[in-house]
């Protein structure tokens, strides 16, 4: 590969692979590429350039022209120590030149015992938590959701098959993961799904019809949860999944620090699994190792994946509570009956070729290593709040921003069209241009639609507070450009009038 350097301290890059220049590669796009989540028919216009990223350092990625741009979506959420962590790569490197594949199932690799090893005691599951590898955050909760419907069988209890999750929630794409999404647009398609899967109404502060004008969370969005188990049977429910923070509909956290200790509490008192998933907001993400921490929680599953290897390399966990994890071990038994025997004989009935694959793990290793030697979820902390307090700063009186919302670096600005009714703009409006004017300004952001539109900062942990201001004075410019196409000038905000 020949690059030569370029004046924004990037390079230009005229032979990115073996006879493939950047025209060559986009053609590739076009023609044979399947990009995920994407209407590939917009690449069939030779001049839409689709953005190729091929260098990355820090918080800073650069793309086949050369140009620079701070990455604050993390890649996707997920490149939590940053990028251009050649200690990750040669960790990977080391274990390839070793051992690269050790068949998981009945086999074992140091380094997924290692992992296992640390992550048990690390998490917050009540210590030396079970851990289960898979590939990815949607495996994950796959894995999760099987795991808790047969957990609930061998103790006895094969009825107990539904699940509550939230609406507009995100939990991935397989067919058991995309029964407990909340989003109807990515549900509808594939129908029907698997039984069982009821959605409660999210806890969104802003919005929420039961305390948006009361000084504080009342909680009623807790109390349909409560009632939604009463309604479907407590004796029929195997698990009740939710995020942290919830991604999809843009950064959202719960409007009480109560919340998740109430439904800790109702699945105490009804034997219903608590499943965090942790896919976004583990690994440092909301200022601890876990974000189920920050809540002041101890659930009974939590799935990871992303930020587990920084996304060096494809990795998800599903960390158990151990009292969990030995009913899987119990032993049949002649006065039980044979559903119940069925889910015991022959201990978890899962599993994935590529689950802990060890180069993986050696991955996630190198990558826990530094979270901790730098205290990049203490980073996180610090900087989330830096960040919050110069976004609320620049855009808090703008009269297109109706919230600012999040937990450490996971934060959210809410677009609005009036500030008095919480009216959103007409999302074919606003977020495609968005999206564009950020990348113009050198920006990565991902302005999510799938609720009311909301601009979404995920930084990776490295980020400085240089890069911080940079990004807000972006968005500043690119909201009080908002403020002109939706026809809102003549109100400053304090950015725009000094």
């Amino acid at each position: 590969m020949t690059t030569t350097a370029n004046s924004n301290g990037g390079t230009s890059t005229t032979d990115l692979a073996p006879g493939y220049d950047a025209g060559k590669v986009r053609d590739a796009i076009r023609d044979n590429l399947w990009l995920h989540f994407t209407q590939m028919q917009e690449f069939a216009d030779p001049e839409v350039r689709p953005l190729i990223l091929t260098r990355g350092e820090g918080t800073t990625v650069w793309d086949v022209e050369g140009k620079s741009y701070l990455d604050f979506l993390a890649g996707i959420y997920s490149v939590n120590a940053g990028y251009g962590r050649t200690r990750i790569a040669k960790a990977m490197m080391a274990q390839l030149e070793s051992m690269p594949f050790v068949n998981p199932f009945g086999y074992a690799s140091v380094p997924a015992a290692v992992l296992a090893d640390r992550l048990g005691e690390l998490a917050p599951l009540g210590g030396n938590a079970r851990v289960f590898f898979t590939s990815g955050g949607s495996e994950s909760v796959e894995t999760a959701l099987k795991l808790a419907k047969q957990y609930q069988t061998a103790r006895g209890y094969p009825h107990r098959w539904k699940t509550i999750s939230r609406r507009v929630a995100y939990h991935g794409t397989t067919l058991g993961a995309l029964s407990v999404n909340g989003l109807t647009g990515s549900r509808a398609l594939f129908g029907p799904l698997v039984s069982g899967a009821r959605h409660a109404p999210m806890s969104h502060r802003y919005r929420c019809p039961y305390c948006k004008d009361a000084p504080a969370c009342n909680l009623m969005c807790y109390d349909e949860i409560e009632r939604l188990v009463e309604f479907e049977g407590p004796d029929q429910v195997a698990a009740i999944v939710t995020e942290p923070v919830q991604n999809a509909g843009g950064c959202i956290p719960p409007g009480s620090m109560d919340y998740f200790k109430k439904i800790r509490k109702l699945c105490d008192d009804t034997g219903i699994l608590m499943i965090m998933d942790e896919v976004i907001c583990g690994f440092g993400r909301l200022g601890e190792l876990f974000g189920s921490t920050y809540f002041g929680v101890e659930p009974d599953v939590i799935t990871a994946a992303k930020g587990i290897t920084s996304s060096y390399a494809p990795l998800g966990a599903v960390l158990v509570r151990k009292s969990v994890a030995d009913a899987f071990a119990e032993a049949p038994r002649d006065d039980l009956p044979e559903p119940v025997n069925a889910a015991r004989e022959w201990g978890f009935q899962h599993g994935l070729t590529f689950g802990g694959h060890p180069v993986s793990c050696a991955a996630a290793i190198a990558n826990l290593d530094i979270m901790l030697e730098e205290d990049l979820p203490g980073k996180a902390k610090e900087m989330g709040a830096y960040l919050h307090g110069e976004l609320q700063a620049a855009l808090g009186e703008h009269p297109n921003v109706g919230d600012i919302r999040g937990a450490g670096l996971f934060l959210g600005v809410e677009m609005v069209a009036d500030r008095e009714t919480k009216a959103s703009p007409d999302k074919s409006d606003v977020l495609e241009w968005m999206s564009d004017k950020m990348l113009e300004g050198g920006v990565i952001l991902r302005n999510d639609g799938r609720n009311d539109p909301t601009t979404q900062l995920c930084p990776p942990l490295v980020v400085t507070r240089e890069e911080c201001d940079q990004v807000v004075n972006v968005l500043a410019e690119c909201f009080d450009g908002l403020a002109k196409r939706l026809g809102t000038v003549g109100t400053q905000h304090p950015t725009a009038a000094s």
